[in-house]
C-alpha cells in the first residue's frame, strides 16, 4: 500500500512565503502600470529641478535706540517661484509693504540693546528664460503711458547729458537701423569696451562713461542712459547670483520694454536678451537693497544652500491625478502634517531597508536597530556633515552623564529619565551655540529622536565599560558609515520622485525585506574574516 507524504508545515510556509512575494510585486507593478499607460504619469518630470534655500542674515548692535531695517524679498512671478518663507526676528516685529513690482520687509524694534539677530529665510526655484528680438523690428515711437517714465532721466541715469549724445553718435554714426542693431550695439560696447570694476559704491552714468570701467550698477545705469536716449525703455533689476555658500554681494541688471515684454540684459556677465536660472530677482528700480536706521552696528549675509527638488510642474501634473498620493496632502495638512514631513515618513522605509542590507548582508553592527534611518531622516535639516558631529557630541556628553549616574547607583528607570533629560539639555544648548555663531544648520539638531539617543548614549557607556573604549568607538563609527549610506538613500531625488509619484513602490521595499529576512548566507564581514580558511579549503 502507497502512503503519501502529507504536506508539512515547512512547505505551507514556504508556499505562503512566495505566494505572499508574488502578490506584492505584482500589485506594485499593476498599479504603476495603470498609473502610466491609463492615467498617463509624466516620467519626464522624475528629474529633479534645482532649488535655493536662502537665508538673509542681518545682525544690529543698539544701545537703547529705536532701530529699524528694512529690505526687499523676492516675489513669484513666471520665471522665480519663492516659498517655504519663515521669520526670526526676536525683539523685531515685521510688516511687508507690497506694492505693483516689489515686496518690501520692515524689523522695527523699540529701546534695543546688545546684539540682535534677524533671519528670514525662504526656497527659491527659477528658470532659464531666453527672449528671440525680431531682426527687423523698428525703435517703436511711442509706448504706454505706464511705459513712458522708463524714458526719462533719472538721477544716476543723465539720459540728456552732451557725453551721452556723443557717444550715441560715435556708435551710429548713421543712426541705429533695428532696434535689435541698437541693444546689440550698446550690449557690446559696455561688455567688451569697459572693464568690469568691483565696486559696492554709487556709480552714475556718466562717471561710467568716463572711467571706461564700473561695477554692474554703473554699467546698468549707463546701458539705462543710452537706451533711453534712443526711445527705447529700459529699468534697473535688482536681486542675487544664487550660489552655495556664504556672500555679501547683491547684482544689478538691465531689463529692457520690447514688445509688451521686459527682457533681461546684463554687460557684467554677458547675458543678452536671456537670465540664468541663478538669478533671483529681489526689486525693480533704482534703490537700495538694505536701509536701516543711521548710527547703529549693521551687518548683513546671505547664506545660500543649492538643493535638487521635484519639479514642481510634474507635482502639478500628478495632482491632476486621482489615484495619486498627491491628493492625500490636504488630508494630510488638516493634521497637521506637512507635504515635506510626508515625504521624509516616506523615505524612512528605504532607510531602513539600507540598515537591514547593512546588518543582515554585510553585517555591521550598528547602535539600534533603525536608528541610522531615524538619524538620516532628522540630519535632512542639519546636512550630513553637522548631523554627524552633532550625533557624536550628544553621544559622548551623555555617556559621561551615565557614567557618573552609574558611579552613583541610581535605579533603571530615574536613570533613564535624567539620560533623556540630558539629551534634551544637550541639544538645545547645541542650538542656541550654533545661532549664536550663525551655524543654522547644526541648530537643527533638535529634530534628532530625543528617546533612541538616551538609549544609544546609554548603550554606548555599556559596551565602553564592558568592552573597552576601543569597541564603543569602533560601532559608532560603523553607526556613522550606516547613517551616511542611509542619508545618501534617503536624499536622492529621484528616490523621492519614484516614491512620492508612486507608492506602491513600498510594497517592493517590503518583498526586498522578506527576502532578506530568509537570508542564509555568508555576511561580508565574515567571508572577509575568515578568506584564508575559505581559500585554503578550496586549494585542498
Amino acid at each position: 500500500m502507497n502512503v503519501k507524504n502529507k504536506p508539512s508545515a515547512h512547505n505551507y510556509r514556504d508556499y505562503t512565503f512566495v505566494a505572499l512575494v508574488i502578490a506584492l510585486l505584482l500589485s506594485a507593478w499593476s498599479i504603476m502600470a495603470y498609473k502610466l499607460y491609463v492615467l498617463d504619469y509624466p516620467l519626464a518630470g522624475l528629474i529633479p529641478a534645482t532649488s535655493y534655500q536662502i537665508d538673509v542674515n542681518i545682525e544690529t548692535t543698539g544701545h537703547g535706540d529705536d532701530i529699524s531695517v528694512s529690505t526687499y524679498l523676492p516675489r513669484s512671478d513666471n520665471r522665480q517661484h519663492i516659498s517655504k518663507e519663515s521669520n526670526s526676528s526676536g525683539l523685531f516685529n515685521l510688516s511687508i509693504e507690497n506694492d505693483s513690482l516689489n515686496r518690501l520687509a520692515r524689523w522695527e524694534a523699540s529701546n534695543v540693546q546688545g546684539r540682535q539677530n534677524i533671519r528670514y529665510s525662504y526656497s527659491v526655484e527659477a528658470k532659464h528664460i531666453r527672449y528671440a528680438i525680431p531682426s527687423d523690428m523698428m525703435i517703436p515711437r511711442s509706448y504706454p503711458d505706464d511705459i513712458k517714465p522708463y524714458l526719462q532721466e533719472a538721477p544716476g541715469v543723465q539720459v540728456n547729458d552732451p557725453l551721452i549724445e556723443e557717444t550715441l553718435q560715435k556708435l551710429f554714426p548713421g543712426g541705429p537701423h533695428t532696434l535689435l542693431n541698437a541693444i546689440t550695439t550698446i550690449h557690446r560696447h559696455l561688455q567688451d569696451d569697459f572693464a568690469n570694476k568691483n565696486f559696492s559704491g554709487f556709480t552714475d552714468a556718466i562717471t561710467a562713461l568716463k572711467l571706461g570701467e564700473a561695477s554692474c550698477n554703473g554699467k546698468s545705469r549707463l546701458f539705462l542712459a543710452l537706451a533711453r536716449k534712443l526711445n527705447i525703455p529700459a529699468r534697473l533689476v535688482g536681486g542675487l547670483i544664487m550660489q552655495a555658500g556664504n556672500k555679501r554681494t547683491s547684482h544689478q541688471w538691465v531689463e529692457v520694454y520690447i514688445a509688451g515684454h521686459w527682457v533681461p540684459f546684463d554687460t557684467i556677465n554677458d547675458h543678452f536678451a536671456d537670465i540664468p536660472a541663478n538669478y533671483l530677482t529681489l526689486y525693480y528700480g533704482d534703490l537700495v537693497l538694505f536701509k536701516h536706521t543711521s548710527n547703529i552696528n549693521f551687518n548683513y549675509s546671505f547664506n545660500m544652500v543649492k538643493r535638487l527638488v521635484p519639479k514642481r510642474e510634474a507635482l502639478e501634473s500628478l495632482d491632476q491625478s486621482g489615484f495619486n498620493i498627491f491628493n492625500l496632502y490636504t488630508i494630510f495638512e488638516q493634521v497637521g502634517i506637512s507635504q515635506n514631513l510626508l515625504k521624509i515618513i516616506l523615505m524612512i522605509p528605504l532607510g531602513a531597508l539600507v540598515v537591514v542590507i547593512f546588518r543582515n548582508v554585510i553585517g555591521i553592527q550598528t547602535f539600534g536597530t533603525f536608528l541610522p534611518a531615524l538619524i538620516a531622516a532628522a540630519a535632512r535639516e542639519t546636512g550630513l556633515l553637522w548631523g554627524a558631529i552633532g550625533f557624536i557630541l550628544i553621544i559622548l556628553v551623555s555617556s559621561i552623564v551615565r557614567k557618573l549616574l552609574d558611579w552613583l547607583q541610581l535605579l533603571h528607570s530615574p536613570k533613564m529619565a535624567i539620560m533623556l533629560s540630558t539629551v534634551v539639555i544637550v541639544m538645545m544648548s547645541m542650538t542656541v551655540i550654533s545661532v549664536h555663531f550663525g551655524l543654522f544648520e547644526l541648530a537643527h539638531v533638535t529634530l534628532f529622536p530625543i528617546a533612541v539617543l538616551a538609549i544609544t548614549a546609554e548603550r554606548f557607556a555599556i559596551i565602553e565599560s564592558e568592552q573597552g573604549s576601543l569597541e564603543a568607538f569602533r560601532i559608532t563609527a560603523w553607526t556613522i558609515l550606516v547613517i551616511s549610506a542611509c542619508y545618501v538613500v534617503m536624499e536622492s531625488l529621484f528616490l523621492q520622485s519614484m516614491i512620492l509619484a508612486f507608492p506602491e513602490l513600498l510594497l517592493v521595499v517590503i518583498t526586498l525585506n522578506l527576502w532578506l529576512g530568509k537570508w542564509v548566507g555568508m555576511r561580508v564581514t565574515e567571508f572577509v574574516r575568515f578568506r584564508k580558511l575559505i581559500f585554503s579549503r578550496e586549494v585542498k
